[in-house]
Protein backbone atom coordinates (compact mmCIF):
# COMPACT_ATOMS: atom_id res chain seq x y z
CA UNK A 1 0.00 0.00 0.00
CA UNK A 2 2.69 2.48 0.97
CA UNK A 3 4.60 1.99 -2.30
CA UNK A 4 1.53 2.79 -4.41
CA UNK A 5 0.82 5.85 -2.30
CA UNK A 6 4.34 7.25 -2.56
CA UNK A 7 4.42 6.55 -6.30
CA UNK A 8 1.23 8.60 -6.63
CA UNK A 9 2.55 11.45 -4.49
CA UNK A 10 5.76 11.67 -6.49
CA UNK A 11 3.84 11.79 -9.76
CA UNK A 12 1.48 14.47 -8.42
CA UNK A 13 4.09 16.93 -7.19
CA UNK A 14 7.10 15.87 -9.23
CA UNK A 15 9.29 14.95 -6.31
CA UNK A 16 11.64 12.06 -5.77
CA UNK A 17 11.17 9.61 -2.94
CA UNK A 18 14.40 9.47 -0.97
CA UNK A 19 15.17 6.07 0.60
CA UNK A 20 16.16 6.09 4.25
CA UNK A 21 19.85 6.76 4.82
CA UNK A 22 20.18 9.25 1.95
CA UNK A 23 20.18 12.90 3.06
CA UNK A 24 18.56 15.57 0.89
CA UNK A 25 17.48 19.11 1.73
CA UNK A 26 13.73 19.01 2.24
CA UNK A 27 10.97 21.53 1.74
CA UNK A 28 10.03 24.27 1.25
CA UNK A 29 6.61 23.72 2.79
CA UNK A 30 3.99 26.10 4.14
CA UNK A 31 1.41 24.75 6.58
CA UNK A 32 -1.76 26.62 7.47
CA UNK A 33 -3.68 25.73 10.60
CA UNK A 34 -7.04 27.37 11.10
CA UNK A 35 -10.16 27.61 13.14
CA UNK A 36 -13.31 26.62 11.27
CA UNK A 37 -14.69 29.43 9.16
CA UNK A 38 -11.41 31.19 8.43
CA UNK A 39 -11.35 30.14 4.77
CA UNK A 40 -7.85 28.66 4.77
CA UNK A 41 -8.34 26.53 1.65
CA UNK A 42 -9.04 29.55 -0.53
CA UNK A 43 -6.08 31.36 0.99
CA UNK A 44 -3.79 28.39 0.33
CA UNK A 45 -4.98 28.22 -3.27
CA UNK A 46 -4.29 31.93 -3.76
CA UNK A 47 -0.79 31.54 -2.29
CA UNK A 48 0.01 28.82 -4.83
CA UNK A 49 -1.39 30.91 -7.67
CA UNK A 50 0.82 33.84 -6.71
CA UNK A 51 3.91 31.67 -6.30
CA UNK A 52 3.37 30.01 -9.68
CA UNK A 53 2.92 33.30 -11.56
CA UNK A 54 6.67 33.91 -11.66
CA UNK A 55 7.76 30.40 -12.60
CA UNK A 56 10.42 30.41 -15.31
CA UNK A 57 9.87 26.78 -16.28
CA UNK A 58 6.84 24.72 -17.15
CA UNK A 59 8.22 21.67 -15.39
CA UNK A 60 5.97 20.14 -12.76
CA UNK A 61 8.68 20.11 -10.10
CA UNK A 62 8.84 23.92 -10.17
CA UNK A 63 5.16 24.33 -9.41
CA UNK A 64 3.73 24.93 -5.94
CA UNK A 65 0.76 22.70 -5.12
CA UNK A 66 -2.08 22.92 -2.64
CA UNK A 67 -3.16 19.64 -1.03
CA UNK A 68 -6.82 19.40 -1.95
CA UNK A 69 -9.74 17.03 -2.39
CA UNK A 70 -8.61 15.88 -5.83
CA UNK A 71 -5.47 14.41 -4.28
CA UNK A 72 -7.60 12.56 -1.75
CA UNK A 73 -9.84 11.17 -4.46
CA UNK A 74 -6.97 9.84 -6.56
CA UNK A 75 -5.20 8.54 -3.46
CA UNK A 76 -8.32 6.54 -2.63
CA UNK A 77 -8.12 4.88 -6.03
CA UNK A 78 -4.44 4.13 -5.56
CA UNK A 79 -5.19 2.54 -2.19
CA UNK A 80 -8.21 0.59 -3.47
CA UNK A 81 -10.59 2.27 -1.04
CA UNK A 82 -14.37 2.02 -1.35
CA UNK A 83 -15.51 5.16 -3.25
CA UNK A 84 -18.78 5.19 -1.28
CA UNK A 85 -16.81 5.63 1.93
CA UNK A 86 -15.43 8.88 0.50
CA UNK A 87 -18.74 10.40 -0.61
CA UNK A 88 -19.62 12.24 2.59
CA UNK A 89 -15.99 13.31 3.05
CA UNK A 90 -15.64 14.85 -0.42
CA UNK A 91 -18.94 16.72 -0.06
CA UNK A 92 -17.86 18.33 3.23
CA UNK A 93 -16.56 21.69 2.01
CA UNK A 94 -14.97 22.94 5.22
CA UNK A 95 -12.82 20.01 6.24
CA UNK A 96 -9.07 19.76 5.89
CA UNK A 97 -7.02 17.12 4.15
CA UNK A 98 -6.06 15.47 7.44
CA UNK A 99 -9.68 14.92 8.43
CA UNK A 100 -10.40 13.55 4.97
CA UNK A 101 -7.52 11.09 4.85
CA UNK A 102 -8.32 9.73 8.30
CA UNK A 103 -11.97 9.18 7.36
CA UNK A 104 -11.03 7.60 4.04
CA UNK A 105 -8.48 5.20 5.45
CA UNK A 106 -10.78 4.36 8.36
CA UNK A 107 -13.11 2.72 5.87
CA UNK A 108 -10.61 -0.12 5.65
CA UNK A 109 -11.87 -1.79 8.79
CA UNK A 110 -9.18 -4.46 8.84
CA UNK A 111 -6.51 -1.79 9.36
CA UNK A 112 -5.57 -0.96 12.93
CA UNK A 113 -5.89 2.58 14.27
CA UNK A 114 -2.12 2.81 14.59
CA UNK A 115 -1.67 1.75 10.97
CA UNK A 116 -4.12 4.41 9.83
CA UNK A 117 -2.45 7.16 11.84
CA UNK A 118 1.02 6.07 10.72
CA UNK A 119 -0.10 6.20 7.09
CA UNK A 120 -1.53 9.71 7.56
CA UNK A 121 1.76 10.88 9.07
CA UNK A 122 3.76 9.38 6.21
CA UNK A 123 1.51 10.93 3.56
CA UNK A 124 1.70 14.46 4.94
CA UNK A 125 5.38 14.29 5.86
CA UNK A 126 6.38 13.03 2.42
CA UNK A 127 4.54 15.92 0.77
CA UNK A 128 6.35 18.32 3.11
CA UNK A 129 9.75 16.78 2.44
CA UNK A 130 9.24 16.80 -1.33
CA UNK A 131 8.56 20.52 -1.01
CA UNK A 132 6.78 23.35 -2.81
CA UNK A 133 3.48 22.48 -1.21
CA UNK A 134 0.94 24.31 0.95
CA UNK A 135 -0.68 21.98 3.49
CA UNK A 136 -3.94 23.02 5.13
CA UNK A 137 -4.69 21.49 8.52
CA UNK A 138 -3.11 21.75 11.94
CA UNK A 139 -1.77 18.22 11.68
CA UNK A 140 0.52 19.42 8.90
CA UNK A 141 2.33 21.80 11.23
CA UNK A 142 2.77 19.14 13.90
CA UNK A 143 4.12 16.58 11.44
CA UNK A 144 6.35 18.94 9.43
CA UNK A 145 7.58 21.11 12.30
CA UNK A 146 11.19 19.83 12.09
CA UNK A 147 11.54 20.44 8.34
CA UNK A 148 14.05 23.29 8.21
CA UNK A 149 12.63 25.06 5.15
CA UNK A 150 9.12 25.47 6.47
CA UNK A 151 6.66 28.13 7.59
CA UNK A 152 3.80 27.33 9.95
CA UNK A 153 0.87 29.74 10.05
CA UNK A 154 -2.08 29.67 12.47
CA UNK A 155 -5.24 31.58 11.43
CA UNK A 156 -7.83 32.38 14.07
CA UNK A 157 -10.78 34.76 14.42
CA UNK A 158 -13.44 35.69 16.97
CA UNK A 159 -16.24 33.12 17.11
CA UNK A 160 -18.95 35.61 16.09
CA UNK A 161 -16.97 36.53 12.98
CA UNK A 162 -16.52 32.88 12.05
CA UNK A 163 -20.19 32.11 12.62
CA UNK A 164 -21.14 34.95 10.27
CA UNK A 165 -18.75 33.62 7.62
CA UNK A 166 -20.20 30.11 7.81
CA UNK A 167 -23.76 31.45 7.66
CA UNK A 168 -22.86 33.41 4.52
CA UNK A 169 -20.75 30.71 2.87
CA UNK A 170 -22.85 27.63 3.58
CA UNK A 171 -26.28 29.21 4.06
CA UNK A 172 -26.62 27.77 7.57
CA UNK A 173 -28.75 29.23 10.32
CA UNK A 174 -26.79 31.03 13.03
CA UNK A 175 -27.60 28.30 15.57
CA UNK A 176 -26.48 25.52 13.23
CA UNK A 177 -23.34 27.43 12.21
CA UNK A 178 -22.42 27.85 15.88
CA UNK A 179 -22.79 24.14 16.53
CA UNK A 180 -20.93 23.34 13.33
CA UNK A 181 -17.78 25.36 14.02
CA UNK A 182 -17.53 24.14 17.60
CA UNK A 183 -17.86 20.51 16.49
CA UNK A 184 -15.34 20.92 13.68
CA UNK A 185 -12.78 22.65 15.91
CA UNK A 186 -13.11 19.91 18.54
CA UNK A 187 -12.64 17.17 15.93
CA UNK A 188 -9.55 18.85 14.53
CA UNK A 189 -8.02 19.18 17.98
CA UNK A 190 -8.73 15.51 18.66
CA UNK A 191 -7.07 14.54 15.36
CA UNK A 192 -3.86 16.37 16.21
CA UNK A 193 -3.87 14.79 19.67
CA UNK A 194 -4.13 11.33 18.09
CA UNK A 195 -1.39 12.05 15.56
CA UNK A 196 1.13 13.59 17.94
CA UNK A 197 0.20 11.94 21.23
CA UNK A 198 -0.41 15.29 22.93
CA UNK A 199 -2.80 18.23 22.79
CA UNK A 200 -2.09 20.95 20.20
CA UNK A 201 0.50 23.51 21.25
CA UNK A 202 0.47 26.91 19.54
CA UNK A 203 4.22 27.17 20.06
CA UNK A 204 4.73 25.03 16.96
CA UNK A 205 3.50 27.92 14.78
CA UNK A 206 5.74 30.69 13.49
CA UNK A 207 2.93 33.22 13.23
CA UNK A 208 -0.65 33.54 14.51
CA UNK A 209 -2.98 35.83 12.55
CA UNK A 210 -6.41 37.27 13.37
CA UNK A 211 -8.32 36.57 10.15
CA UNK A 212 -11.01 39.16 10.91
CA UNK A 213 -8.44 41.97 10.64
CA UNK A 214 -7.26 41.12 7.12
CA UNK A 215 -8.83 40.85 3.70
CA UNK A 216 -8.02 37.67 1.81
CA UNK A 217 -5.49 39.50 -0.38
CA UNK A 218 -3.84 41.17 2.61
CA UNK A 219 -3.49 37.80 4.33
CA UNK A 220 -2.06 36.12 1.23
CA UNK A 221 0.43 38.97 0.74
CA UNK A 222 1.43 38.80 4.42
CA UNK A 223 2.10 35.07 4.32
CA UNK A 224 4.10 35.41 1.09
CA UNK A 225 6.15 38.23 2.62
CA UNK A 226 6.98 36.11 5.69
CA UNK A 227 7.84 33.14 3.45
CA UNK A 228 10.24 35.38 1.51
CA UNK A 229 11.87 36.60 4.72
CA UNK A 230 12.47 32.98 5.75
CA UNK A 231 13.99 32.20 2.36
CA UNK A 232 11.30 29.76 1.24
CA UNK A 233 10.49 31.60 -1.98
Amino acid sequence: MENRLFEYMNRRIGGDFIPSGIIKETGPVITISRQTGCGASKIAWSICEELNKNRTSGKTENKWSFINREILQESAQQLNLDPQALKHVINDKDRGIMDQIVDALSSRTHKSDQKILKTVQEVIRQFGKNGKVVIVGRGGAAICRDIKRSLHIRIEAPEEWRIAEIVKRLDFSKAFATEYIRKQDAERELLVTKLTGKKPDNMIYDVEINRSRFTEKELVDTILHIAAIKGLI
